[in-house]
């Protein structure tokens, strides 16, 4: 299994680390996907989203499973691998702040391109379509701007892959 880390998976939007004893506001509000949500929007986010505790190498969701939804790590580590023609591969390992699963919100199918796995007892919280649809419908403006930090991400991850595809490929 190769160890590096994929330019793709990068987490590049990811702040500074922050202490064990923050709230999940402050995950929330730290997090690229939800930084232009006001306060308010913020603790009506909080009520939509899931925690769960997965164990040491407890799969998170294995690939070509259908998502649901995405995962923001409030503690721990979490890799995300993908099977090739050649054996398993390190995509990449994210950490706390960190968020992973995000095309299971757009995606029609739905299905996985990785898999993750708890490096680490880990603290993930998950947002999933259906609440986002729902958020989309009670709250449209707040819905909006879910979805264009999720678009402007999606956006950079895929200039970073065509400035780096070689040329005459």
């Amino acid at each position: 299994m190769e160890t590096g880390s994929y330019f793709v998976w990068a987490d590049l939007f990811r702040r500074q680390k922050r202490g064990k004893g923050d709230s999940l506001l402050e995950v929330l509000r730290e997090n690229v996907l939800f930084r232009t949500l006001s306060e308010p929007e913020l603790r009506y986010l909080s009520t939509m989203v899931y925690h769960r505790v997965y164990e040491k190498d407890e799969p998170v969701f294995h690939q070509n499973e259908r998502g649901f939804g995405l995962y923001v790590i409030e503690q721990g580590s979490v890799a995300i691998r993908t099977a090739t023609s050649r054996g398993e591969v390190l995509v990449t390992t994210l950490s706390r702040g960190s968020f992973f699963g995000e095309l299971a919100l757009l995606e029609p199918d739905n299905i996985r391109s990785a898999s993750a796995l708890p490096l680490e007892r880990s603290v993930l919280i998950g947002f999933f379509k259906p609440d986002l649809m729902e958020l989309i419908e009670r709250k449209p403006g707040m819905g909006v701007k879910i979805l264009l930090q999720l678009s402007m991400v999606l956006g950079k991850r895929l200039l970073e892959t065509t400035e780096r595809i070689p040329d005459g490929a």
